[in-house]
């Protein structure tokens, strides 16, 4: 899996920032405060979704934005994947919104549960990490 570029919209210190991804090793550098650890928790976002136990919603959403979204454009096994992420927030607290995932051009809107068991599959992880 290689990243190739995110984009960030009111999540955490990030009002809408894309921040593409050079071929090799990456360096995350910076003052305290100054957004590393949100890069790093869109990615896994993205990825897997809002986790039990792990941070949630409030926790990803900006202070006073009504929703947010990560998008994830990564290369697994020479397929350009797209993966996107929305929070919204609504009267009963911040809720992950549906989806979508697009492989080699062809997109799939799903619910949260159905894009982290794709997401895994596609990694080749097993399906015993849905919990």
């Amino acid at each position: 899996m290689l990243l190739k570029k995110i984009r960030i919209e009111n999540i955490r210190s990030y009002i809408n920032e894309t921040i593409e991804f050079p071929i090799g090793s990456v360096l995350l550098a910076g003052d305290i405060g100054s957004g590393k650890s949100t890069i790093l928790l869109s990615v896994e976002f993205a990825l897997f979704g809002i986790m039990k136990g792990d941070i949630s919603g409030a926790h990803l959403l900006r202070h006073g934005s009504k929703e947010g979204m990560v998008e994830l454009i990564l290369d697994i096994n020479n397929k350009e994947v797209i993966i996107k992420r929305s929070l919204k927030r609504g009267s009963n607290g911040i809720q992950q919104e549906s989806g979508y995932l697009i492989v080699d051009g062809r997109k799939t809107d799903l619910v949260a549960k159905e894009l982290k068991a794709r997401i895994l599959n596609l990694l080749g992880y097993s399906e015993s990490l849905l919990n």
